[in-house]
This record gives structure tokens, sequence and C-alpha cells, in this order.
């Protein structure tokens, strides 16, 4: 059970981060973005650095985030994400597969409301 939560998790990381940076409002560093993601699915999901790090540096690359260093040179530096324009699109693309997807495994469960 826990490798098909593992899959899911997998499959719907990106939509969460984008989903969260947009309703936190704030940059966000890759820590902050584990512990928030952790703390809205109730520790069901348990994202981990291992994923989320490098998913953050391909968001990175493809556009949807842009990142910025903050922090003076020789302290702890952190990197800063914030959503771009693109991954705002992106967000709405995903969101709304998603509730298609949902309503259709819904229906087809024959779990939609009366």
């Amino acid at each position: 059970m826990a490798s098909q939560i593992d899959q899911m998790r997998k499959g719907t990381t990106t939509v969460a981060i984008l989903k969260l940076l947009v309703d936190e409002g704030e940059p966000l560093h890759g820590y902050e973005i584990i512990r928030r993601l952790d703390t809205r699915g109730q520790g069901y999901f348990r994202f981990k650095e291992g994923l989320i790090y490098p998913r953050l540096h391909r968001m990175e690359q493809d556009g949807l985030l842009e990142g910025r260093w903050v922090g003076e040179p020789g302290t702890r530096r952190r990197k800063m994400y914030t959503i771009t324009e693109k991954g705002r699109q992106q967000l709405k693309v995903e969101v709304e597969r998603w509730r298609t997807f949902s309503e259709q495994i819904d229906h087809l469960l024959g779990l939609e409301a009366a």
C-alpha cells in the first residue's frame, strides 16, 4: 500500500508545490515547502527531500518557478522559490486535469454525489 501512495504522491508533487506557493502568497525555501506540504497532507504523504529538491530544480529549469538565493555570502543561504506566470498557467491546467480525472474515477466507481 505504501508504494501505491508513494506513486500517487510523486504524480501530484508538481501541482502540490505550485498550489502551495499560490496559496501561501510568499516565496518559500525547500525545507519550508516540505514542512508545509507535510502539514497540509496531515502526514499522510510524507514528502521527502529526495523527492522535493530535485523536483524544485526541475520546475525552475522548466520555468514554472523562479529561485533566488537570499542571505549574505559566507552565511547560511537559502534558495527561495516563487511561482512564475508560466507556473500559474500550468497550475490551472493541472487542476483542471485533476478535477476531470477525479470526476471520472468517481463516476466509474459509482461514487458521484446524488
